[in-house]
């Protein structure tokens, strides 16, 4: 390979991985064409990415786009999954790797924190991102649902009182 095109392709995978916030570096050594080619499929319904690197061109692409703690797992035939939600990553290659046990997980990085298989797998047990999203909405609007129930409790025992009171004198026979 010339250097003219390792220069290009250390450029171009730097401009790739410049915007990973969370990855996970697999090794795919074992899996016949068709497995990769399923294991991207799945992957790719959930708008997650696999991008299959040699490992002396990860090493120079990393440095420059902010991913060199992942240099220690470059040894084998590696591939960097990412996506837009590390939950989301996680899951799916864990679910993969539980039906084809040929797939090793080696690590990843979540921020600026190199992360260990133990942390992917708690990754993956947690809730997604839209599931955390609207936790929180109704965690927000929880208070406000509350505040309007007992106002709304308030008018209708108020509400309860006059119309006993209005029966009452009624009953006594005085005017309403």
């Amino acid at each position: 390979m010339s250097k003219a095109l390792r220069t290009r392709m250390v450029k171009e995978m730097g401009r790739r991985f410049s915007g990973v916030k969370a990855g996970v570096l697999v090794d795919y050594r074992g899996l016949s064409a068709g497995q990769a080619d399923s294991l991207r499929k799945d992957l790719r319904s959930a708008k997650v990415e696999m991008d299959v690197i040699k490992n002396s061109l990860a090493k120079l692409a990393f440095k420059e786009s902010g991913l060199a703690t992942l240099e220690k797992h470059l040894k084998g035939q590696i591939a960097l999954v990412h996506g837009p939600d590390p939950v989301t990553v996680a899951k799916k290659l864990l679910a993969w790797k539980d039906k084809n046990k040929k797939l090793e997980i080696r690590g990843g990085i979540l921020g600026s924190d190199l992360l260990t298989v133990d942390q992917i797998k708690e990754l993956s047990r947690m809730a997604s991102r839209e599931a955390m999203l609207s936790q929180i909405a109704g965690l927000i609007a929880a208070p406000m649902s509350d505040f309007a129930c007992c106002l709304n409790a308030l008018l209708q025992d108020t509400a309860g009182l006059i119309q006993a009171l209005e029966e009452k004198k009624s009953k006594e026979g005085g005017a309403a």
